[in-house]
C-alpha cells in the first residue's frame, strides 16, 4: 500500500470528504489548429458563430436546471459567463483573427482569449485576477463545440465516493456534479475568490482550489481526504488515519446538522451579552442561505462583483436592480453595502493608469472613485435610489481622513438633491459608515465617529496596514498576525472611540467567523461581527458557551502583554478549552 501523503493547502470550502480520485482533464484545453483559404473564410466564421449559439443554449439549460432546483446562488455566476459569449473584444477579435490572420476559429478564439486575458494580468487585486479563469472556461466550452468535443467524462461515471481533481473546473462543471457521487473537488490552479470556490462554498461542497502539487501527486483510484477544517490533503491515509477520518465526518455533519437547526436561536452569552451576527455575501443570491443560516442582516455586500467579467462599468440601473433585489429580499433587516473597493492599476483593460509599483498603497477604494467621480455617482446614485426599498447602509473603504469623509458626504448629498428634483424618491435617513483599515483611521477614530453612524473594521488590511506585512509574501507572512499587541490596542482605540461616540462598530475581516478570536472581540467590547454566512451557526454556539464578564477580563490581562506568542497562548487555550467537539489546532488567518 502507498505511503499516505499531506499536503497542507487553505480550503476553499471547509468541510470533511472522503472518496476515491477521479482526475479529470479538459479536453478543451487541446485544439487544431491550421491556416485556412480566402474562400473558407464565411464559412468559418459561420462555424464559429454557430458553436456561440450552442454554447448560450448550453448555459441557458445550466441555469434552467439552477432555477428548478438548488442553485440559485450560482445563477449570476452562469449569466455572467453568458455575457462573456456576447463580449465584443472577446467575440470580434476572433472573427477578426479568422479574417486577417486567415486561421480556424478554434485558434483565432484562443489568441482572442489571450488578449482579453492579459487586462486582467497587472491587477494585483485577488479577486479580479482570478476572472480571468472565467474567460478560460467559455473559451473551453466554446472550443469544445468547435471540435465536438464531449463534456467531462465525470457525467457518465457511476460510480459514487468520488474526489474529482482537475487542472481547474469551471462554475458550470461544479455545479453539473451529483452530490451523491461527488463528495469533494480539488484543483491545481485557481484561488479562494475564484467563481469555482465561491460555487463550493454555496453549494457547502468540501474544496481545496489551487493546490499546485495535487496532478503531480494524486492518481486515478488513489484513496482522498480532504481535510477542510484543519486545512489540508491526505492521500493513501493509513487504516488507522482512514477510521479516525471517518469519526471525524461523522462529528462534522452531525455537528453542522445541529448548527443549522439552531442557527435561528439568539447569539447570546451565559451572561446575556447579546451580540448581532450578520453576513459578509458577494452575490445577491447569497441573501437567502444568509437568513437561512440566522444572520440578523448584511454585515458587508462587496460591490467589486458587479464590475467583474466584463470590459465597461455598470450602468445605474443594474446597480439599482442589484441593490433593490438585496434590500426587498433582507425584508426590513440591516444592508451594509460597500462602494467600490478595487485599486485603480489597470482595473480594466481601457484603463488610463500606468501600473503602479506599490497598489496596495495607491489608487484604490475610495481614492479610485474620487478621481473616477463618474464611475462613483453612478454607484451612489443606484445606492440612494435603491434605499426606498430597504434599510440601507452605506459603507465607504480605505478611508484615512476626515477630508474624505467630508467630501463622500458632500457628494452624496448633492446626488441625493438631485434624484429629488427628478421627482425620484430617497430615504430620508441612511446610515453613513466608514471602514478603518488604515491606521490613521484608528489613530482618528475619535474625531471620524463624529461624522458618521458606524464603523467597520476590517481585520484583513488592518493588521497588514499595522505591520506592514504583505500578507500574500511568503517571505514576511509568518509576521502577519491578528494578535500582535500593536493590532489589538488599535482596535481598542477604535471600538473606545465608537462606544464614546455611541455608533455601532462591526468587525468584518475573516477573522470574524473564526470562534478562535471571538473572546478577544467580545472581551475589547464588540457587540457585531460580520462573516460568511456558513460560520454564523457556529460562532452562535460558541458564543452561548461564554461569559462576557470572562472575556473581559481576559482581555484586561492580554492588554498587558507586549508578547504574540504569550498572547497566543491565552487566547486559544481559553478558546480551545470552549469549543470541545469542535476544537481546532490551527486557527485561520484574519
Amino acid at each position: 500500500m502507498p505511503k499516505a501523503q499531506h499536503i497542507k493547502h487553505e480550503a476553499a470550502s471547509k468541510g470533511i470528504a472522503i472518496g476515491y480520485a477521479r482526475i479529470l482533464t479538459h479536453p478543451g484545453s487541446s485544439f487544431p489548429k491550421y491556416w485556412i483559404a480566402d474562400k473558407d473564410i464565411p464559412q468559418e466564421i459561420t462555424r464559429f458563430k454557430l458553436a456561440i449559439i450552442k454554447s448560450k443554449q448550453q448555459l441557458s439549460k445550466i441555469k434552467e436546471k439552477l432555477c428548478r432546483f438548488q442553485g440559485k446562488e450560482q445563477i449570476q455566476i452562469i449569466d455572467t459567463h453568458s455575457m462573456l459569449l456576447q463580449d465584443e473584444m472577446l467575440i470580434t477579435h476572433a472573427i477578426q483573427n479568422i479574417t486577417s490572420r486567415k486561421i480556424n476559429a478554434e485558434w483565432a478564439l484562443d489568441k482572442a482569449a489571450s488578449r482579453l486575458k492579459m487586462a486582467f494580468v497587472d491587477i494585483r487585486d485577488e479577486y479580479f485576477k482570478q476572472r480571468k479563469h472565467d474567460i478560460d472556461y467559455i473559451s473551453q466550452r466554446v472550443i469544445k463545440n468547435l471540435t465536438g468535443t464531449a463534456e467531462l467524462s465525470i457525467y457518465d461515471i457511476k460510480e459514487k465516493d468520488l474526489i474529482v481533481i482537475a487542472n481547474d473546473m469551471s462554475p458550470a462543471d461544479i455545479v453539473a456534479f451529483k452530490r451523491e457521487r461527488v463528495k469533494g473537488i480539488i484543483t491545481s490552479v485557481g484561488g479562494n475568490t475564484s467563481h469555482s470556490a465561491i460555487i463550493a462554498r454555496s453549494l457547502e461542497l468540501p474544496a481545496m482550489i489551487g493546490a499546485e502539487s495535487v496532478m503531480d501527486i494524486i492518481k486515478d483510484g488513489d484513496v482522498v481526504i480532504i481535510d477542510g477544517v484543519k486545512n489540508r490533503i491526505i492521500v493513501n491515509p493509513s487504516k488507522s488515519e482512514l477510521a479516525d477520518y471517518k469519526k471525524r465526518q461523522a462529528v462534522f455533519e452531525k455537528n453542522k446538522h445541529t448548527l443549522l437547526k439552531e442557527a435561528h436561536l439568539p447569539a447570546i452569552t451565559l451572561d446575556n451579552k447579546q451580540m448581532s451576527l450578520v453576513a459578509n455575501i458577494e452575490l445577491i443570491e447569497e441573501t437567502e442561505p444568509s437568513i437561512n443560516h440566522g444572520a440578523e442582516g448584511i454585515g458587508l455586500f462587496r460591490t467589486e462583483y458587479l464590475y467583474a467579467g466584463r470590459m465597461d462599468y455598470p450602468s445605474e440601473e443594474e446597480h439599482f436592480e442589484a441593490y433593490k433585489t438585496v434590500l426587498e429580499k433582507m425584508n426590513g433587516r440591516p444592508v451594509t453595502i460597500r462602494t467600490l473597493d478595487i485599486g485603480g492599476d489597470k482595473l480594466f483593460i481601457n484603463s488610463d493608469y500606468s501600473e503602479h509599483i506599490n497598489p496596495a498603497l495607491g489608487l484604490r477604494a475610495i481614492r479610485f472613485c474620487m478621481v473616477e467621480r463618474d464611475i462613483f455617482k453612478t454607484q451612489l446614485r443606484a445606492l440612494l435610489r435603491a434605499s426606498v426599498y430597504g434599510n440601507l447602509r452605506l459603507l465607504i473603504p480605505m478611508i484615512s481622513c476626515i477630508e474624505e469623509i467630508r467630501q463622500v458626504k458632500k457628494l452624496i448629498e448633492t446626488l441625493k438633491n438631485q434624484l429629488l428634483k427628478e421627482n425620484v424618491k430617497v430615504s430620508e435617513k441612511i446610515d453613513l459608515g466608514i471602514m478603518i483599515e488604515i491606521p490613521s483611521a484608528a489613530i482618528l477614530a475619535e474625531t471620524l465617529a463624529g461624522e458618521v453612524d458606524f464603523f467597520s473594521i476590517g481585520t484583513n488590511d488592518l493588521v497588514q496596514y499595522t505591520l506592514a506585512v504583505d500578507r500574500t509574501n511568503e517571505h514576511v507572512s509568518y509576521l502577519y498576525n491578528l494578535l500582535n499587541p500593536a493590532v489589538i490596542k488599535i482596535i481598542k482605540t477604535t471600538v473606545d472611540a465608537a462606544k464614546t461616540a455611541k455608533i455601532d462598530v462591526t468587525v468584518c475581516g475573516e477573522a470574524a467567523g473564526d470562534p478562535m478570536y471571538l473572546l478577544l472581540f467580545l472581551g475589547l467590547g464588540i457587540e457585531s461581527l460580520s462573516m460568511n454566512p456558513i460560520s454564523i451557526p457556529r460562532v452562535k454556539k460558541f458564543l452561548r458557551t461564554v461569559k462576557a464578564v470572562d472575556a473581559k477580563m481576559l482581555v484586561d490581562n492580554i492588554l498587558k502583554l507586549n508578547s504574540v506568542n504569550e498572547i497566543e497562548k491565552i487566547i486559544f487555550g481559553a478558546a480551545n478549552r470552549h469549543l470541545g467537539i469542535f476544537e481546532r489546532s490551527k486557527p485561520s488567518k484574519p
